[in-house]
């Protein structure tokens, strides 16, 4: 191993002779099958010397003192200007932490989650018995691990908790984190859940997940927030480009805006989604649990297969988009929201929402504005239930002006004929919510 990285007869005899070689020749064969650079991998071997030198592998477990303290020692002997020194002893750190955790030999104190045994139990019955999504759970798990901890911070067990321990909680932690009431109502739901759990099991009072209040959520009442269809054209536009970085943003983007797709499906899209025979793009739906075939658009076609021929790294991961250094792996779903909200804020438009979820809007509301139907949409978004795709019809404008444009005075003069009929042709107060209906209409048009 140290034959391809290093040139010299000597220093490949003074690594080889030098202490724990074996460890240092299989991290280094480690490194090279990860795909890390050569510039990278030529600077290794006399790092990996230095590591081997000044900490303390004649123990079983390391700990993560004892590796800064060695890099405390290993930063003196530099002849280095005091900020030059802390760089690289957090240089030897980095790589300290990351060969030891190679090799087995780092000793890693985990903090115990309170109550984790019975959180344990609870996520198993939520995937097992109630068969949620690993996405539903992962949000679950977030709200519950925070008021657990809560909780064992007040030192109570889930026997003593009261009603007025979830007030002080979202006096406190809610009003501190600014939480609005989506997320709220998020967290009671989750807390709901294990409580009613924890009252199977006899962990807690009976009753107290009914006790929880949530703050009222009013279905459909808010608008989709996505940005004009004219600014995500200037968005595709302006992510045009030969860096390595635009090449892949763009095709990222193409499939967000073409398809409208989540920003986990295209984090979590492989290489064998991509059917380049048959045209075709294959994309699981986690949260639905199902996957769905759509035909491969040729611009995003091309976008993805320039990313693939000059930007995408040569490496063992099958996810199609990946960072663009090392190592290599999956975008994270933070990074991944970044890059669009950088590439929104730089068009310079005022969005209430500048992620991902803000172009899979504007795909839906471009497809209403072409004549596509709700059903269709829904179809094209993988929304399983048809209510998901009705808080659309509040962007309908074209129907919304035909409800506008009705004749008041002809619909007064008909509801006057029908009344003085024997018998009337509607139900007795239906005319009247019409006429509601349609000035209601008019007025929020105006």
């Amino acid at each position: 191993m140290f034959e391809q990285l290093l040139s010299r007869r000597f220093h490949i005899a003074r690594h080889r002779a030098g202490p724990y070689s074996e460890e240092r020749q299989r991290y280094l064969a480690f490194l090279i099958e990860e795909g890390r650079s050569r510039s990278t991998l030529r600077t290794m071997p006399s790092l990996l010397y230095s590591l081997a030198q000044y900490l303390p592998l004649d123990r079983s477990a390391i700990t993560p003192a004892q590796v800064e303290t060695s890099a405390e020692r290993w930063a003196r002997t530099l002849r280095r200007s005091s900020k030059c020194r802390h760089a690289a002893e957090t240089w030897f750190i980095y790589h300290a932490t990351k060969w030891l955790r190679f090799l087995g030999r780092l000793h890693e104190e985990r903090v115990e989650q309170p109550f984790s045994s019975q959180l344990e139990a609870f996520l198993h019955f939520e995937v097992g018995e109630r068969g949620l999504s690993p996405a539903t759970t992962a949000i679950e798990t977030i709200h519950l691990r925070r008021l657990l901890t809560w909780i064992s911070e007040q030192h109570k067990t889930l026997a003593q908790v009261t009603p007025d321990d979830f007030s002080r909680y979202f006096s406190t932690v809610a009003v501190q984190r600014r939480w609005k009431r989506t997320t709220i109502s998020l967290g009671v739901n989750a807390f709901r859940n294990f409580f009613r759990f924890a009252e199977s099991r006899q962990w807690c009072v009976k009753g107290l997940a009914a006790t929880i209040d949530a703050p009222r959520i009013y279905h459909l009442e808010r608008v989709p927030r996505g940005p004009a269809w004219g600014d995500v054209q200037r968005l595709m536009v302006a992510s045009r480009g030969d860096s390595a970085t635009d090449i892949r943003d763009h095709a990222i983007l193409a499939l967000l805006v073409v398809y409208g797709f989540r920003s986990g499906e295209v984090r979590l899209l492989r290489l064998e989604d991509i059917d380049w025979g048959k045209e075709t793009i294959h994309v699981r739906r986690s949260k639905q649990r199902k996957s769905q075939r759509y035909p491969l658009v040729r611009e995003v076609g091309e976008a993805i297969l320039r990313y693939l021929r000059e930007v995408r790294p040569q490496c063992r991961e099958r996810e199609v988009f990946l960072t663009l250094k090392h190592p290599y792996g999956r975008l994270s779903s933070g990074g991944f929201g970044t890059m669009v909200q950088k590439r929104l804020r730089a068009l310079g438009v005022v969005l209430p929402c500048y992620g991902p979820h803000a172009l899979r809007h504007a795909c839906a509301t471009h497809l209403l504005a072409k004549g596509f139907s709700l059903k269709e949409i829904g179809d094209h978004l993988g929304h399983v239930s048809p209510v998901a795709t009705q808080m659309y019809a509040k962007v309908d404008l074209t129907a919304l002006c035909e409800v506008g444009q009705i004749d008041l005075h002809d619909l007064a003069d008909f509801a006057e004929r029908s009344a003085r009929a024997a018998t009337p042709i509607y139900p007795r107060g239906s005319m009247s919510a019409l006429l509601a209906v349609a000035t209601i209409s008019l007025g929020g048009l105006a």
